[in-house]
């Protein structure tokens, strides 16, 4: 591929563009190809890329999290985003020292207007932005392989647009939404319900409103 190493661990190629690196990975654009090369590499502690979690804090509120991911953890993190509508990513392998994790993505175009193409390209993984969470980070959620995940981190850097001029996220922060978490939020219990429901394509989860079916001495 042509990218070395050199003896300061800084990568570099006189083959490929060398784009800006992104906090988990090393981008290089084959120009002629119309191709993105990404290097996810290898840190001293063994850890391979981020990955995100809910969890709850010692003051039971509930906060976003991240923690450094594992070669599986990214991996599934490259293959949830490609199969929910995300930029297709093809995932080449590692390198021949084992240090680097590589991606191959269709070379992308900068987003229109932002905060428009993001919207687009959230809809375009069916992803649900929940209301009222009071998380430390906002987030979205979509629903795949049998479960909900929670998506973040769609800054400017994340957020482009395809061959087709048409918004897409190349990349994002992604972990599963748990399910023990529905029994006391309630709004990760709704986005569960709704985001399996758009993502299935069923009729969207009816909810009786405050003081709907219940008579006035009720309430």
């Amino acid at each position: 591929m042509g990218i070395t190493l050199d003896a300061d661990g800084m990568l570099g190629s006189k083959e490929l563009r060398q784009l800006r690196s992104g906090a988990e990975a090393y981008p290089f654009a084959d120009d002629e190809a119309r191709v993105v090369y990404k290097l996810f590499n290898l840190r001293a502690n063994g850890s391979l890329g981020k990955r995100v979690t809910l969890e709850q804090m010692e003051d039971e509120r509930h906060e976003i999290v991240l923690h450094d991911a594992t070669l599986r953890d990214t991996l599934e993190k490259l293959i949830v985003l490609n199969d929910a509508g995300g930029h297709p990513t093809e995932i080449v392998g590692l390198s021949d020292d084992g240090n680097f994790l590589i991606a191959k993505q269709p070379l992308a175009m900068p987003y229109a207007d932002f905060l428009k193409d993001r919207r687009a390209a959230t809809d375009a993984i069916r992803a649900i932005i929940p209301p009222f969470t009071r998380l430390n980070r906002e987030i979205a959620v979509f629903w795949l392989q049998e479960q909900a995940w929670i998506i973040c981190d769609l800054h400017n850097g994340n957020i482009m647009r395809n061959r087709e001029n048409v918004p897409t996220i190349i990349d994002a922060l992604v972990g599963p939404l748990p399910s023990e978490v529905f029994a006391k939020l309630v709004w990760a219990r709704e986005v569960n319900e709704d985001a399996r429901a758009l993502r299935l394509g069923l009729p969207p989860v009816k909810r009786l409103k405050f003081g709907e079916g219940v008579d006035d001495d009720s309430l």
